[in-house]
Order: C-alpha cells, then structure tokens, then sequence
C-alpha cells in the first residue's frame, strides 16, 4: 500500500511558502506471489500568507487555508523569536476552512528577524514548514512649519508641530522641549513637555521690536530625534514697481540690431515715472586668453520715462537699471547669438529620381 500526501504552501503576499512538496511517509508493498498492489491517494493542501516585512507594535493579519482534507488536521501557527514562542492560530478540523487572523506584531527596538512556523497534524500526517519575517521599527515623522518664512522684528512667529504614524495620521506624540534660538544660538524661547494629543500642536512667539536679523531656528526634541526648522528675521520692504524685459531668446548675427521692449509698472498696473539705464554688453568666450581680452564691448543708453507715455518702450540693449524716486530695480536677461543667418530647404522635390530624367522641385529660404 502507497500512501501519498502532498501539501502546497504559498503566498500571495510576499511568496512565504510557494514549495509544492511531496512526502512518501509509507510504503507496503503487497505480497509478492499476489501480482497486485493496492494503492491509497490522500492529498492535503494548505496554505498560509503573511506580509514579509511587519511593522512593530502594528495590527497585522494572515490568513490560513485547508482544503481537501482527509480526516482530521490541526494547524498551529507560530511565530518564533530568541526570546519567546507566540502561538497566533491553532484550529482543529476535519473539514476545508479559509480564515484571516489579526494578531499584534511583537514590539522591537530597530529591527528583527523572527521564524514563523506552520504545523498541520494528523494521524498518520505531519507536515512542519519555517520561514523568516522581518520585524521592523518605523518611527513616527514630525514636521515643523511657520506661518511664513520671513518676519519683520515685533512680529509674532506663529508655527505647529505634528506628528503622524505610518500611515500619515497625526499620532500622539510627547515633546520633551521645544526651544527656539536666535542667529548667535542663544536661546531666546521655549516650552517644556507639551503633548500633541493625535492632534496638530499650535504655539507662538513674540518677536522683540529690535530683535537681531538673521536666521532662527525651532528645534524639536521628540524622544531620541530632534527636528529643526528655520526662519528669517529681515527688515525688509515690498517692492513699489517691477520691471520686465521681453526680448527674443536667440538672435541672428544677420540682424541689424536687438529689439527689446522694457516696461516698468507699480504693483497694481500703472506705468512708472522714473529714468532708465539700457546696457548691452558682449562677453569673452572662456576659451578667449586672457592675454587678448581687453573691456567688454558694451552700450549704455539712459533715457528718461514721462507718466504721460508712461514706461513701456523699445530698446535695442540690455541688461538694465530703472530708478525712480531714489529706488532702483535691476533686471538682466540674457540672448543667444546665432550665426545662422538663414535657412533652405527643398519642398516638392520626387522621392525617387530615373537616371536621365529632369528632377523639378521648389527652394524655401527663410530669413
């Protein structure tokens, strides 16, 4: 008599059992004067998937399948570390089931290597199969962010603080101390055990009206890790008017010369009053020695903008410098010069030419 027992393990997840695996337990062979040989065929087959990588401290699942069983079974899983061996599944049937288990994924420091083994028994079948799974740590991520990236000294820097799990949802999270330095790292504010509760944690602080310009930071110190975020201190001031140059990117040396339109607006649109300064200059290659450069050639062109025509003329030169009541504005645009000074191509032309024929076809020159 042949007994043949087959088991497939697999996974649909991260491939955890995918052998298909045949065990000869017994073999009888009947008398040999009989000429005859009696053959039994049992096959059981289960399976059991897990993800390959779990996340410490995490909710998880895994699911077990027995089908076609022969009798009476009991899976037993579990999952094995140096330490400690945590039964997550044992069930005893005779019958096919399909179930999915959740279970706590063990707590590790970084990350760890544990064995997950599967056990199916019976009376006369026993099949064991081992595989490894990572257990890994994730920290949580905290973000630090201001209300703006720059403030004016006496204003109110007003940031928050958040930290989300995994799956990016605000965790909470303990924050031994939050402290906010100023350029020389002095220590200028801070707060001491503040909690975010799973929720977004909301502070302020008051600049001094003669606070020092420069760059500040807000460090965070959650558990282990600090998180920084910086922000500046400026005395600044909000630009009157802009000015823009529209000129065509490439020009041919062909052309008589470079055409330009600057224009110069307040901010809510109006043409702007004022002088402007046009300078257009020739670079040295960076293969020219230096022995035969000599000044740059360039031409400068001032010429003064009237509110009646406002400022919004054509120029041949660039960069620029546009001042108007003691405040000025730079601006500086670059052009490519080509020396293509035009281009020919052939149009109607035959694809195929018999030796002897008159080819005919048409020219296009553009400029």
């Amino acid at each position: 008599m042949q007994h043949f027992y087959c088991n497939i393990l697999a996974n649909k997840v991260c491939v955890l059992f995918k052998t298909k695996l045949f065990k000869f337990l017994n073999y009888i062979s009947s008398d040999q004067s009989d000429n005859s040989c009696l053959c039994e065929s049992v096959c059981r087959y289960y399976m059991v998937t897990i993800p390959a990588v779990l996340e410490a401290g995490a909710q998880t699942k895994f699911c077990a399948s027995l089908l076609e069983p022969n009798g009476t079974l009991t899976m037993t899983v579990t999952l094995k570390s140096g330490e400690k061996n945590t039964t997550l599944y044992e069930k005893t049937s005779s019958e096919e089931f399909h179930e999915c288990i959740q279970f706590q994924v063990p707590l590790v420091k970084h990350k760890e290597v544990q064995k997950l083994e599967v056990q199916v028994r019976g009376n006369t079948f026993y099949s064991e199969e081992v595989r490894k799974v990572l257990i890994k740590a994730y920290q949580p991520m905290t973000f630090i962010q201001t209300d703006k990236p720059i403030y004016l000294p006496g204003q109110t820097v007003r940031f928050r603080v958040v930290t989300m799990d995994t799956k990016f949802r605000p965790a909470s999270q303990l924050y031994t101390i939050i402290k906010l330095e100023d350029p020389n790292n002095n220590r200028i504010g801070q707060w001491l055990n503040e909690t975010s509760n799973s929720k977004i944690l909301q502070l302020s602080y008051p600049l001094n009206s003669e606070a020092q310009e420069g760059s500040y930071k807000i460090i965070v110190s959650a558990g282990e890790n600090k998180i920084q975020h910086n922000f500046k201190v400026e005395k600044y001031v909000l630009p009157k008017f802009d000015v823009t140059i529209n000129v065509k990117e490439e020009v041919s040396v062909g052309q008589e010369g470079i055409e330009a339109k600057v224009c110069g607006k307040y901010t809510y649109g109006q043409p702007v009053p004022g002088s402007v300064t046009v300078k257009m200059c020739r670079p040295f290659y960076d293969s020219t020695p230096k022995s035969q450069r000599k000044k740059p050639l360039c031409d400068i062109q001032t010429q003064k903008v009237w509110l009646i025509i406002g400022f919004c003329s054509c120029y041949s030169n660039l960069p620029l410098n546009f001042s108007y009541l003691g405040t000025s504005l730079s601006q500086v645009k670059q052009i490519h010069i080509s020396y293509v000074i035009g281009k020919l191509s052939f149009v109607d032309v035959p694809n195929v030419y018999d030796q002897g024929s008159v080819a005919e076809g048409k020219g296009r020159v553009t400029l």
